[in-house]
């Protein structure tokens, strides 16, 4: 029985001169249909394996998807049989598979200002932070803030102190703090 959405699958796989936004739930078949086109760009000869850029949000799905990556380039070099070009495009892809971009946004971003330092103005030998020292890095500044703020704190500050809280007002500032950066969609500073 055919998927309910299998033209839009279909339509992934094969329609390589159009830009696509696939937005569903986990579990649906993204990364699925992501290799998929993957493969079909790089047998149709449309790209090489070092001009692809493949991001995730976790280092486990981006373990994941150069493995899924690799196992469908390996079947479809199989299937290709002695299709020319189609069989060397992929051969070529497999030869050169680590030189794509397949990974987390984080690393994809460390990778772009590690080859630009000087005009990012960075260090160039900097390392991204994991979630606990962002975390940590995230309460000694906001430590500083509120010893700093709290001299002199402004209406808002002061509103918020004042409100009761199970675990202590300034640890609600924090909080409050640390959501509104993972929000990050901000239009200014």
């Amino acid at each position: 029985m055919p998927l309910f959405d299998q033209q839009a699958r279909d339509q992934i796989r094969s329609d390589l001169d159009k830009t696509l936004v696939v937005e569903a739930a986990a579990g649906t078949g993204k990364t699925t249909e992501l290799v998929h086109r993957i493969i079909s760009v790089l047998a149709e000869g449309r790209t090489t394996v070092d001009h692809i850029v493949a991001v995730t949000f976790t280092d486990k799905a981006a373990g994941e998807l150069k493995l899924r990556l690799r196992a469908e380039l390996e079947k479809a070099r199989a299937e290709a049989g002695s299709i020319e070009p189609r069989k060397k495009n992929l051969e070529e892809a497999l030869a050169h598979l680590e030189e794509a971009r397949a990974g987390t946004i984080h690393s994809f971003c460390a990778d772009l200002l590690r080859e630009r330092p000087m005009e990012a103005r960075v260090d160039p030998q900097f390392e991204p932070l994991d979630e606990n020292g962002a975390q940590q890095l995230y309460r000694s500044s906001f430590r500083t803030w509120i010893e700093d703020v709290l001299e002199n704190p402004p209406e808002g500050v002061r509103r918020s102190l004042r409100r009761a809280s199970e675990d202590g007002s300034t640890s609600r500032l924090e909080r409050a703090g640390s959501t509104l950066l993972s929000w990050r969609d901000f239009d200014a500073e």
